[in-house]
């Protein structure tokens, strides 16, 4: 709802991606997301990071839960920004967890929390872009060079198009309409 352009450019690719290799099994039917990582135990505390093999430009899902006052503990820790956001038991928030430290803050004595984070690596849709094979491979053939050239364009240029998958306000609603109605096509 909030990046229709970039849940169609997941679709897409990862479409290609389970369609390619059919041995695949999406973790979630519900879910654009192809991998999930779940923090389970007492006090899954999550200490600041960047995840730098998600893709840079998508998002990653979190969702926490547990017995926590979230006006005091458990809050979602954006470094980068120097923001903390409280983070009530059952909400979930999305992040570009490649290019925003993150972590969150930690519990109160008998204070439990869990959580549930779904990304995308980019090694994924690399793959897929590259013809299904590694950069070294596509490297190795003749022309590989100039074919990753083709794909990756000029060097700066890839950041350019990556911010245009997200809408500006007064698209979303075109946006939306034009990707949930073309979905439904498919």
């Amino acid at each position: 709802m909030f990046a229709p352009k970039l849940y169609r450019y997941f679709c897409t690719i990862l479409a290609l991606l389970f369609e390619h290799h059919p041995d695949l099994t999406h973790n979630f039917t519900n879910s654009v997301f192809p991998a999930t990582t779940l923090n389970c135990g007492p006090d899954a505390v999550t200490f600041n990071h960047l995840d730098h093999l998600n893709l840079s430009h998508g998002f990653c899902a979190i969702t926490c839960g547990g017995k926590f006052d979230h006006t005091r503990s458990a809050a979602l820790h954006l470094r980068t920004w120097n923001l903390a956001i409280e983070c009530p038991s059952a909400s979930t928030f999305l992040i570009p967890s490649a290019i925003v430290e993150h972590g969150n803050t930690s519990l109160q004595q008998g204070e439990t929390r869990h959580s549930i984070t779904q990304y995308a690596a980019g090694g994924l849709f690399r793959w897929v872009t590259y013809g299904f094979q590694s950069l070294k491979s596509l490297l190795s053939k003749e022309g590989g060079a100039q074919l990753r050239a083709s794909f990756d364009e000029e060097p700066g240029s890839r950041w350019g198009w990556a911010l245009g998958l997200f809408s500006k306000i007064d698209e979303l609603e075109a946006d939306r309409a034009d990707v949930f109605c073309q979905r439904k096509s498919m």
